[in-house]
């Protein structure tokens, strides 16, 4: 007599998620989208006529991208994406994340890339009042150093504009920030400290695009 034997049902729990959850995923991927225009528009800026504005609107401390080495243009796009997820997990834990936690999550350029022929780099979170550093410390003597700079929006104060750019960046919790990528070409004079005026230091703000021009009065 032959038994026979029920087959193991496997139940699976599909959750949905969350309103919020969604709003997080969905400004991600739209601020992930705008940095890719951005890189694109650094690259073919010379055909647009926002780039050629942007080049227009530059300050002595200031430079496009694309006018820098491949290297540094590498850890720039790096930057950008490593920025978009420090931003993702500040607004979902109230707090910005720390080197190790980017790193472990294998978000660049906070994790080693082998592959990489440039410098390797120490990079730590500096925070003070409203300002946060990531600060890139480079292992080699010759390499630039760098620093993502936020300053996040002071209690009580409106911020400078309401409209997002390559200079502000929306939280979905709504809080408005004003962020700028650097770098110091002399990256072993760079000292282990917070950075709040980094024109003052000797550091380059760099773009994509360019900064948008303030509208003129009527």
């Amino acid at each position: 007599m032959t038994s026979s034997q029920t087959p193991a049902v496997r139940r699976v729990q599909i959750v949905t998620l969350s309103a919020r959850a969604e709003l997080g995923n969905v400004l991600r991927m739209s601020a992930a989208l705008a940095v890719a225009v951005w890189m694109y528009l650094a690259v073919n800026g010379a055909s647009f006529q926002d780039s050629r504005s942007g080049q227009r609107n530059l300050l002595p401390f200031q430079q496009l991208i694309r006018d820098r080495p491949q290297a540094e243009q590498r850890v720039f796009r790096e930057l950008q994406e490593g920025l978009l997820e420090a931003e993702a997990k500040r607004a979902g834990a109230g707090t910005w994340p720390q080197v190790s936690l980017l790193a472990a999550e294998g978000i660049p350029p906070f994790a080693p890339d082998p592959t990489a022929k440039s410098s390797r780099y120490d990079w730590r979170l500096l925070t003070g009042g409203a300002f946060v550093n990531y600060l890139g410390l480079p292992e080699r003597p010759d390499a630039p150093a760098w620093l993502l700079l936020v300053q996040e929006p002071e209690p009580g104060r409106p911020p400078d504009q309401t409209r997002e750019d390559e200079e502000h960046h929306r939280l979905s919790t709504g809080a408005m920030l004003h962020v700028s990528t650097w770098v110091h070409a002399d990256g072993k004079r760079v000292a282990d400290r917070m950075v709040r005026l980094p024109q003052a230091e000797g550091w380059m703000q760099l773009y994509a695009v360019g900064p948008v021009a303030a509208p003129s009065g009527r």
